[in-house]
């Protein structure tokens, strides 16, 4: 038989289940509710491994880097030696010419009539000397056979070294003539390649520093540009350039040819700078070692000269360095694996890897690629 009691204390029991089973259910509820919310803001997935590289201390091979372009190792301009009218143009650009060929030929006007004028000139005083040599023979002998007086054979002898000094004469005005004609070819002067063509049959050419460019402002200086040799030019800054030294090597990588690297070395350090824009740069000359067939000049492309060897001091990769404000850095492992900007100085750069002078410790971790997981720059949590 059940007492009141005993029944109050069963719905005691009871109603305090109840509450507790409800206690239990909503915390159980929270729990799930903030495990599926930290789950959903972070996933499984998440690992900065494969985003980011550890900070190694390396002693790097120094290096300075520019860009350059391709130039010819030997160029020249070449025009006629008098002002004139092309006759005509023997090679076109890109053509290959040998040492001595005739690239162009300029009209000679009436020249062709002042040799003829010439030679006959000189045949006619040749055809009188002839004579005259004749004459002193005979008159020789007969001052020997005493029929003639010595002073007639005196005036002879007087006529003839005068007809001697007008073949002469004769002959040097045909050797200048001669020579102008011999000028009206313009040969190449080494084996080369033609750069730039600049006139065309019929047009004028004033050669530099004559005084007829004075007065024909529609002339040409020059016929055509040939090169010979392949070299790169850089222009360096002049807080860099005093870490180079001559027969330095050197890697090349032209735009054009990107996976075709060239041995090069330094060959040739102007003396003296060059300003532009306010910038100080020395051009600086480098050998092309490594032959390519498909060089062409004007090609432009990145210079790495190997400098100094560089004390040992963390490095990080170059590409994991970014600018940020105006501040050099790069980003770090931080709360929740996210991507922090932490600011560091820098020191010299081997080309794939740099020096980090202050900012990072050695065995962190940067990255050098950006998660899909990780906030972009400036997101807030």
């Amino acid at each position: 038989m059940t007492t009141p009691l005993a029944r109050t204390t069963d719905l005691q029991q009871t109603t305090w289940l109840s509450r507790a089973g409800r206690f239990g259910l909503v915390a159980a509820l929270v729990a799930a509710g903030v495990w599926g919310v930290t789950t959903l803001r972070r996933p499984r997935d998440r690992d900065p491994g494969p985003y980011t590289v550890e900070v190694q201390q390396q002693a790097l091979q120094g290096s300075v880097v520019a860009t350059g372009t391709v130039e010819p190792v030997r160029q020249v301009s070449l025009s006629p030696l008098r002002p004139g009218i092309v006759a005509a143009i023997n090679v076109e650009e890109g053509e290959q010419v040998r040492a001595g060929q005739v690239l162009a030929v300029m009209d000679g006007g009436d020249l062709s009539i002042r040799i003829k004028e010439r030679q006959a000139l000189l045949t006619q005083a040749e055809e009188e000397l002839a004579l005259r040599n004749e004459e002193l023979v005979r008159h020789q002998g007969l001052v020997e056979a005493g029929a003639l007086s010595p002073l007639a054979l005196s005036q002879l002898e007087s006529h003839h070294r005068a007809q001697q000094s007008q073949v002469m004469a004769s002959r040097q005005r045909l050797q200048e003539v001669l020579q102008e004609q011999k000028e009206l070819a313009v040969q190449a002067p080494f084996d080369g390649l033609v750069m730039e063509r600049f006139a065309e049959p019929r047009s004028y050419i004033t050669p530099a520093g004559s005084a007829a460019g004075a007065t024909n402002g529609a002339s040409k200086t020059s016929l055509l540009t040939i090169g010979t040799g392949y070299q790169l030019v850089a222009a360096l800054p002049d807080n860099e350039v005093g870490r180079l030294q001559f027969n330095q090597e050197a890697e090349v990588v032209l735009d054009a040819l990107p996976n075709q690297p060239l041995a090069a070395q330094v060959n040739i350090i102007a003396p003296r700078s060059q300003v532009n824009d306010n910038v100080i740069t020395f051009d600086v000359t480098l050998k092309l070692l490594t032959e390519n067939s498909r060089l062409r000049y004007g090609m432009s492309g990145d210079v790495q000269v190997f400098t100094e060897a560089l004390s040992p001091t963390p490095v990080v990769p170059t590409v994991a360095v970014v600018t940020r404000s105006g501040q050099s850095g790069v980003y770090v492992v931080g709360r929740d694996d996210q991507p922090t900007f932490r600011s560091i100085a820098l020191g010299y750069s081997s080309g794939s890897n740099i020096q980090v002078l202050d900012g990072l410790e050695l065995g962190e971790h940067v990255f050098i690629d950006w998660p899909s997981w990780a906030r972009q720059p400036g997101e807030r949590n």
